[in-house]
């Protein structure tokens, strides 16, 4: 294939061949035909690919450590016993790729000394062609010439050539110093790998035999609290009495069966651990991966959380442990303080009402007799006004004339009848403005009085709402006193019975956990008589402390009853504080006196 490639290029230069440029004869001939081609035609650049110097680019040889495997118990490959080994392998597959990407760059080469030797023929016969008209083709001077150029250029294109391979060279040589690179890294990661698996290894082994002995200690620390919590019993029922002889070597037998227990139990477990603690390690070793993408070496958590196995979790040991204690039921009342004392007056409650409605008449009269004097004065200052506009419109109606017609002076007697007549208007306007003013002051009167009238009633009617409800209060007062005694009287018997029940319940519920504690720790039928007293016993002290308690009851109720009857008696009170009602009546009219100017004359 590569063959095929360099004679396409080799057809593709030479046809190429008639394009080159050479200089005419003038120029050849001013530089006494020493003429060589341009150094731009023996200028190659390497065509260097940085891909080449990428890691992505050997994916194909170059495999992260470790690989995964598909079925089986092992998730990955072994570890590898000798690193160098392996460098060396992945050092061949790297050499191969070298010796691919240097038959590549090379396969360039031929179709570059065919430009060039192109290049040379066209100079070469163009020298010929134009050394012939100075020399003759088979003169000794032709022959020597031609040979001395073509030896120079000869010797131009084996440089171009040199400069070629040895741009090779050196593109080899840069991809070798990655790939020396690359592999140093692969080689130090995969020792720093090793060490990082051995240092987890050890934790994790750190780790499982921590678990195991903490839950052995725990499983101890069970057992320990078991014991002396049985002893602890045993001395509280005890307390005062002689243990049986025999009761410290049954301990000690309670306590190695239990301690055999807890062997077996951490056997179990231990195993459980030793095949997590495999599985972890593994799956650490497997994700722990050395690659070549980075040339570094990385831990895929996403992949060690969705595989990440965990210790498994102790069993669970219960246990129980059933106490008892004293039976503290109790019932204490509450003492009261300051409960009020009175006589037999102050329980007593009283309200005059006829004294307030006497005195609401008493005001009535006084509000209407002040009413008629105000009434008299403002029909006095209406008389005044009558007189003053009176005399006012007498006086205009006296320098009254009639209008002249054609200038003919009025006689004496048109000038008389006129005046009459505006004299006789005048009095009219007068009497009806004063009717007007005093229909005013008798609506103002009526309404007055009205009002004063409306105001008993309701005054009248509030003090006789007052001395209802005050009656209602008294009447409410000994309906509640009455109901207060009686309810006061049921309350103590149903506490009293709610007392009862709730202490009966507190005793039999101690009794059944006495008894629990009993069935825990002696069994159900226990053979030591004093045990067996013990529990009738216990359960005769339950009874007497209920009875107590119910006597305290009764003692408590025949001090605070009657006094809190008293006490309840006394605070209800009904009272009025009740002040005779008063009227605001403003007696007020503005005399508002009709304009004189008003007043009209139609003759």
């Amino acid at each position: 294939m590569m063959k095929f490639v360099a004679v396409f290029l080799a057809c593709i230069v030479a046809a190429q061949a008639a394009t080159y440029s050479c200089p005419s004869y003038d120029y050849w001939c001013s530089h006494n035909f020493h003429v060589l081609p341009p150094t731009s035609y023996y200028c190659y650049t390497v065509s260097f690919k940085q891909c080449w110097c990428t890691s992505q680019y050997y994916a194909d040889c170059l495999l992260e450590f470790p690989q995964p495997l598909l079925g089986g118990t092992k998730k990955c490959e072994e570890e590898m016993v000798d690193v160098e080994t392996c460098i060396t392998r992945y050092n061949t597959k790297l050499s191969e790729a070298r010796d691919a990407i240097e038959e590549e760059l090379n396969a360039k080469k031929t179709p570059f000394e065919v430009k060039i030797d192109g290049v040379h023929t066209t100079y070469l016969d163009a020298f010929k062609l134009y050394l012939k008209n100075c020399y003759d083709e088979n003169s000794t001077e032709y022959t020597d010439k031609v040979a001395a150029y073509t030896l120079e250029l000869q010797g131009i294109k084996d440089r171009a050539v040199l400069a070629f391979e040895k741009a090779v060279t050196a593109a080899i040589a840069r991809i070798k110093v990655f790939h020396d690179q690359i592999l140093a890294r692969f080689r130090s990661c995969l020792t720093n790998r090793t060490c990082r698996i051995t240092s987890y290894d050890a934790q994790i082994n750190a780790r499982s035999i921590d678990i195991v002995n903490r839950y052995r200690t725990q499983l101890e620390a069970i057992v320990t609290k078991k014991v002396s919590f049985v002893r602890c019993t045993f001395s509280q029922l005890y307390a005062g009495k002689t243990l049986d002889a025999e009761h410290e070597t049954t301990m000690v037998a309670y306590n190695a069966e239990l301690s055999g227990q807890v062997d077996t139990d951490v056997n179990a477990f231990q195993g459980l651990v030793d095949t997590a603690v495999e599985a972890i390690k593994e799956s650490y070793r497997c994700n722990y991966k050395c690659y070549f993408q980075t040339g570094c070496y990385g831990f895929s958590r996403r992949s060690y959380t969705r595989s990440c196995i965990s210790f498994p979790s102790p069993p669970k040991t219960s246990y129980k442990l059933v106490g008892v204690g004293q039976f503290k039921a109790d019932w204490n009342g509450c003492a009261y303080n300051c409960l009020r004392t009175c006589t037999v007056e102050e329980k007593t409650c009283t309200f005059n009402d006829q004294t307030h409605i006497d005195e609401i008449g008493t005001k009535v009269t006084g509000y209407k007799s002040d009413l008629a004097d105000k009434v008299v004065e403002w029909q006095g200052q209406v008389t005044a006004w009558e007189a003053t506009a009176t005399e006012s419109l007498t006086a205009t109606v006296q320098c009254m004339i009639p209008k002249t017609y054609c200038g003919v002076a009025p006689t004496e007697a048109e000038i008389e009848a006129y005046q009459a007549s505006a004299q006789t208007q005048a009095t009219n306007w007068i009497a009806a403005k004063k009717t007007e003013l005093l229909a005013q002051i008798t609506a103002l009167e009526t309404r007055i009085t009205g009002q004063i009238d409306s105001w008993k009633i309701r005054a009248e009617a509030y003090i006789t709402k007052v001395k209802a409800q005050f009656d209602c209060c008294v009447t409410n007062k000994n309906a509640k006193i009455l109901s207060y005694t009686t309810s006061l009287e049921e309350k103590r018997v149903a506490q009293r019975a709610a007392l009862v029940t709730r202490l009966n319940d507190l005793a039999t519920q101690h009794k059944c956990q006495f008894d629990q504690f009993y069935l825990c720790a002696f069994g159900e039928a226990p053979v030591d008589t004093l045990i067996q007293d013990l529990q009738t016993l216990y359960h005769g002290c339950v009874d007497i402390k209920v009875d107590d308690v119910l006597a305290k009851f009764d003692a408590f109720w025949t001090e605070w009853q009657p006094q809190l009857e008293e006490h309840y008696t006394c605070g209800f009170k009904c009272t009025t504080k009740v002040t005779t009602p008063c009227l605001n009546l403003s007696y007020k009219w503005n005399f508002c006196a009709p304009s004189l100017s008003s007043c009209r004359f139609y003759c």
